[in-house]
C-alpha cells in the first residue's frame, strides 16, 4: 500500500538531483518592489546563457519575470543596452526595445513577445532582439530596464528605439533594472 507514495518520492528526488551541467538561473530575492528579474536564460553568476547570445543557435530573447507592477500601469516598455559599447549617438548601444507589453503579462517567455507588443529599431538596425555579442575576450554588461507607464505609447512597429524611449519619458511611473554580463571566449 505504501509502494506508490515511496516510488513517487524516490522519482521526485531523482529528478530534483538531475542536472544538465549548466549553472542554474540566478534567484533574485523578492523585496516587494517593482522589478524585472532574470529567468532561466541566465546563469547563477548573472551572465547570459549562450543560447541568448550571438553564440547561440537562435540568439533567442531571454525569459524575464516582472514583479509588483504598479497599479494604474497601462503598458510596460523593456529595453536592453550594452553599457560597455558606445552607440553612434554617444550613449550606450541599444540592443532591444519592446513596448506595448501588457501590465499583467507577468514577464516574457524565451523567444516570444506578447501579441500586442511592438519592437523598435535597435542601434544594430533590426526591429527584434539582438543578443550580446562583445568582441572575443571581453566581458560586457547589459542593462535591462523595465518602465511602467501610466499612458500608452502610440507609435508604429519598427520606429527607432530612442523615439520609443523619448515618448515614454513623460508617462513613467516606476522603473526597474538589472544587469547581466556576457563574455565571449577567444
Amino acid at each position: 500500500m505504501l509502494k506508490l507514495p515511496v516510488t513517487v518520492a524516490v522519482l521526485l528526488l531523482a529528478v530534483a538531483g538531475c542536472s544538465n551541467g549548466e549553472d542554474p538561473a540566478p534567484v533574485a530575492s523578492d523585496d516587494g518592489k517593482f522589478a524585472v528579474v532574470a529567468g532561466d536564460g541566465f546563469r547563477a553568476d548573472g551572465s547570459f546563457d549562450p543560447r541568448m547570445t550571438c553564440d547561440g543557435a537562435g540568439d533567442f530573447s531571454p525569459p524575464l519575470v516582472f514583479r509588483h507592477v504598479p497599479s494604474g500601469t497601462v503598458e510596460l516598455v523593456l529595453s536592453m543596452v550594452d553599457d560597455d559599447k558606445v552607440s553612434p549617438q554617444g550613449d550606450p548601444l541599444i540592443h532591444w526595445v519592446e513596448w506595448k507589453i501588457p501590465p499583467g503579462a507577468g514577464g516574457l517567455a524565451e523567444h516570444t513577445k506578447p501579441n500586442e507588443a511592438r519592437e523598435a529599431l535597435s542601434d544594430l538596425g533590426e526591429a527584434t532582439y539582438n543578443g550580446p555579442c562583445p568582441p572575443a575576450g571581453q566581458t560586457h554588461h547589459y542593462r535591462f530596464t523595465l518602465l511602467a507607464l501610466n499612458k500608452a505609447i502610440d507609435l508604429p512597429y519598427g520606429v527607432p528605439a530612442r523615439t520609443v524611449l523619448a515618448a515614454a519619458e513623460s508617462a513613467v511611473v516606476d522603473t526597474a533594472e538589472f544587469v547581466a554580463t556576457y563574455r565571449r571566449e577567444g
